[in-house]
């Protein structure tokens, strides 16, 4: 027997996406569910929306309540949020459910593929209960399929399915709510659709580690045109966001490629990769607050719709070179991978708002008497319970609660835009894999060992002068680098890290995440013995960088001692990180 889904299917009431514009009225929405459900038109607009609190619509219904006009675009964005889907229901009438002939109109938008018993040509989506139930089997399990498919991810058990029979898959996962059901996708205007790219790849059950997984992603990158930011140096994380939200010819999905204004470089990716790297840094500090256990995002409501635009920085950021956002806390993550709360292992611990934090050591420290002064505070963070010392643990867990779930919302938007390159649905589907792409303390940062391994230098004939002083100078260097990691050297503007210096040189801070792009990385060292004779009797020269090729040239005459290696580079990095000669 076909499942519930199955049959409103066959009878032309299956799952269906539809784009609802903001702007539009009661009249423009029942035009377009009608156009979608043909049978809708016998219920005269004797109709009302429903949404299901969670469990694919197995859980009890909850009314979405029109406005006094009827149902609009942006009432349901507000009643809805994106999240699930809402249902259909006939006020006073009951809709045939018989299975329809292949040739009705509720199926002329889905592909169809000829039955190889019958030669009938059948909706993809009901080609697998046909064939069950079709009579000539003679030929039956001479053909086989094509590994090559549409791909999506389910939406009950997170799997890898073929697009065209996600509904049969997600029937065979749990039977789903007897209902009319109805997804509707709310399309944003902040960019432009970008050109199909539906991608075709083989069938595959998961990934071996990150690197394969980015280079899935990588291939989703839409190069038909480029998606181009000119900002300058100062306040780039506030220009940046600005000129993200303005682009409007072309999407995130498109290839990033940066210019500094007042700057000569071309972006070849070294640009791109800087850009990145300053942008999801000043993201995390502007947005996000939290310690050494991660962080979860600030609570502020005026930069609730900036968040959609930071979460496309961050799938950009992991598909385009960028670095990995790994600074959340793990109950983020959790909710990012799974579209739901963990209530259940939240602790105190996951609450990095300072206030809430002072507030919930002042209940532990409170006695009888002073506890009563928290009332009000209390009653804000949504407990209505008796406020004494003997419900201590209800009201700290209370405070708990509403700093986590006050977040939601901001996650949520987060999310949307996590959407680029289908991303979200990737980590849905491969949590554990993108785990350290999101929860700090999992991806390693560039440290000595890895940037000194990396360092190609092109020496000079063995044996010659020109060859001893390079020798001394890459010993130097390395001392430098592996000083740089057991120094702490402050907080004024003259600090440098490894992070920092690796920046200076190739335009990023992080370690690809790439195999390919690990293997790849060098760091070409150069030596010029010759500046005298070029300019003169000087007293210094600076090391030129050529971030793109990831190549350095360094002043053979001005770097003879280590101090003067520390002394020349350290300016060069703090100084020099514009594109053009020091």
């Amino acid at each position: 027997m076909p499942s519930d889904e199955m049959v409103l299917l066959q009878a032309g009431l299956g799952r269906r996406t539809i784009s609802i514009p903001d702007p539009s009225d009661h009249q423009e929405i029942a035009d377009l569910l009608c156009a979608a459900y043909p049978k809708m038109k016998e219920l005269e607009g004797a109709w009302m929306l429903h949404k299901a609190m969670g469990g694919s619509g197995r859980r009890r219904l909850n009314l979405v309540s029109p406005d006094d006009t009827g149902y609009t675009g942006a009432g349901l964005t507000r009643a809805w949020g994106g999240k699930g889907c809402l249902y259909i229901m006939p006020i006073q009438h009951q809709l045939s459910t018989a299975p329809l002939p292949f040739t009705a109109p509720e199926f002329k938008d889905m592909p169809k593929a000829r039955c190889v018993t019958c030669s009938q040509a059948v909706p993809l989506q009901l080609l697998s209960l046909h064939v069950g139930t079709c009579s000539n089997r003679e030929t039956a399990g001479k053909f086989t399929f094509l590994l090559f498919c549409f791909q999506t991810t389910c939406p009950i058990c997170g799997q890898w399915v073929a697009s065209d029979t996600i509904e049969i898959h997600a029937s065979t996962c749990v039977h789903s709510y007897v209902g009319l059901e109805l997804a509707l996708e709310l399309t944003a205007d902040d960019h432009p659709p970008p050109h199909p790219h539906t991608h075709l790849f083989c069938r595959e059950s998961g990934f071996s580690n990150v690197s394969a997984l980015i280079d899935t992603l990588t291939r989703r990158i839409d190069t038909s045109t480029t998606f181009s930011i000119c900002v300058t140096r100062e306040g780039i994380v506030e220009r940046g966001l600005k000129q993200w939200q303005r682009q409007k010819r072309s999407s995130p999905q498109n290839p990033l490629r940066v210019t500094f204004i007042g700057e000569q470089g071309i972006d070849n990716g070294a640009l791109r990769n800087e850009f990145l790297t300053e942008m999801v840094a000043g993201v995390e500090r502007r947005f996000f607050e939290g310690g050494t256990t991660g962080k979860t995002p600030k609570y502020s409501l005026i930069d609730v719709d900036r968040q959609k635009t930071t979460g496309e920085i961050f799938a950009v950021s992991i598909v385009q070179g960028g670095p990995p956002p790994n600074f959340f806390m793990p109950w983020c993550y959790h909710f990012i991978s799974n579209g739901e709360l963990d209530y259940g292992t939240i602790t105190e611990d996951d609450v990095a708002d300072l206030e809430l934090q002072e507030l919930i050591q002042q209940i532990r420290a409170a006695d009888d008497t002073s506890v009563l002064e928290f009332t009000d505070r209390l009653v804000a963070c949504g407990y209505t319970g008796p406020v004494s010392i003997q419900r201590k643990e209800e009201i700290v867990r209370a405070v708990v609660l509403h700093a986590t779930v006050r977040l939601l919302p901001i996650l949520q938007q987060l999310c949307c835009g996590l959407k680029l390159y289908n991303l979200l649905d990737m980590v849905r589907a491969e949590k554990d894999i993108c785990r350290q792409l999101f929860v700090q303390q999992f991806c390693r940062k560039v440290d000595a060992d890895f940037l000194v391994s990396s360092l190609a230098p092109i020496f000079s004939e063995l044996g010659t002068v020109k060859r001893q002083r390079e020798s001394t100078i890459v010993n130097h260097l390395q001392d430098f680098i592996q000083d740089l990691e057991d120094e702490d050297t402050g907080s004024d503007k003259l600090h440098i890290d490894v992070g920092k210096f690796c920046q200076w040189l190739t335009g990023q801070s992080h370690i690809p995440l790439s195999h390919v792009n690990r293997e790849e990385f060098k760091i070409v060292i150069e030596f010029d013995h010759d500046c005298q004779v070029r300019y003169g009797v000087h007293r210094i020269c600076y090391p030129v960088v050529n971030a793109c090729s990831r190549s350095v040239t360094l002043p053979v005459v001005h770097l003879g001692t280590s101090t003067e290696l520390r002394e020349v580079i350290s300016k060069a990095i703090v100084y020099g990180y514009e594109f053009g000669r020091c």
